[in-house]
Order: structure tokens, then C-alpha cells, then sequence
């Protein structure tokens, strides 16, 4: 393979060039199957034939407060999701679910819709600082304690 079949832009030839710098005496494993790396002549796994990059990762991700602020929700969705059940039942056979039932489950979809987007903009969550995160999970978590004690001082 010739140096011009390896690298389309100077910036990408660079980019080979250190990677197989990298590997010329090193043991290192392929991630995808965990082929062992040294002497790599081309940025591509001879093994799997994946595409290989040298990258720089983050040693520690802080995924505590990310996990906290989506797990009111997850649990709220996943609790509406069977509160259905009975609704359906109720609105079938012609008696209807009560308007709290109803209101309890909208929260609950809202809020599982919430988590679910905080997780596809978990890069967004993960940059921000530490009290940031703390934050909006102890808001999360704050609105979910707030609604259940809604609901439980409304219960008979």
C-alpha cells in the first residue's frame, strides 16, 4: 500500500503517520476483536479489516450525576408504560380511568421523554462542571419527590 492510498489530506497522512508510529513497538489489541496491533503497515485491523484511529480519551468519565438526573425519569416512563395497561382496560369496558390516573401517567411519559432526551444530549450533560450536573439531577430528582407527595396527599 503506497503513502497516497493511506491518507487522502495531509492532515489525515499525519494522523496515519502517528498512529502506526504508535504501533511499531507496542502490544496493543484491536477494540473490535483484540488482534494484536504491532507493525500495523495500514490504519485497518488486518484481522476485522475496522478502521483505526489514535485518539485521546478521557481516563475518568464522571457519569454519576448523569445517571441520577436520568433515573426519576427512566423509572417514571417505564411506570407509565404499564399504567397503560389498565387504562386501556378502563376505557375498553366503558368506564374510563379516573382524571388523576391520567394525569399521573402523562407525567410519568413526560418525564420518561425527558430522561430520554437528557440522554441523547449526554455530551451536552458531560461537559458541563460538576455543581452544573448536580444541579439539574437534584432539580430532577426534586420534581419527582414534589409530584409524589402531590399524589400521595391526594390519596384516600
Amino acid at each position: 500500500m503506497t503513502e497516497e492510498d493511506r491518507c487522502n489530506t495531509p492532515v489525515r497522512c499525519d494522523e496515519v503517520s502517528h498512529l502506526l508510529d504508535f504501533l511499531i513497538e507496542r502490544d496493543v489489541p484491536c477494540p473490535m476483536c483484540g488482534y494484536n496491533l504491532r507493525n500495523l503497515t495500514e490504519p485497518r485491523c488486518p484481522e476485522c479489516r475496522q478502521s483505526l484511529s489514535l485518539t485521546v480519551g478521557s481516563a475518568e468519565i464522571r457519569l454519576r450525576w448523569f445517571l441520577a438526573a436520568i433515573t426519576p425519569g427512566l423509572f417514571s416512563g417505564i411506570a407509565a408504560a404499564f399504567l397503560m395497561i389498565p387504562i386501556v382496560i378502563a376505557s375498553v369496558s366503558g368506564f374510563g380511568p379516573p382524571w388523576d390516573v391520567i394525569g399521573i401517567d402523562a407525567f410519568g411519559w413526560t418525564s420518561g421523554l425527558v430522561a430520554l432526551g437528557l440522554m441523547a444530549r449526554r455530551r451536552t450533560f458531560l461537559r458541563q462542571s460538576s455543581a452544573v450536573q448536580r444541579a439539574i439531577a437534584i432539580g430532577l430528582w426534586a420534581i419527582h419527590a414534589l409530584v409524589l407527595a402531590l399524589l400521595l396527599a391526594g390519596a384516600p
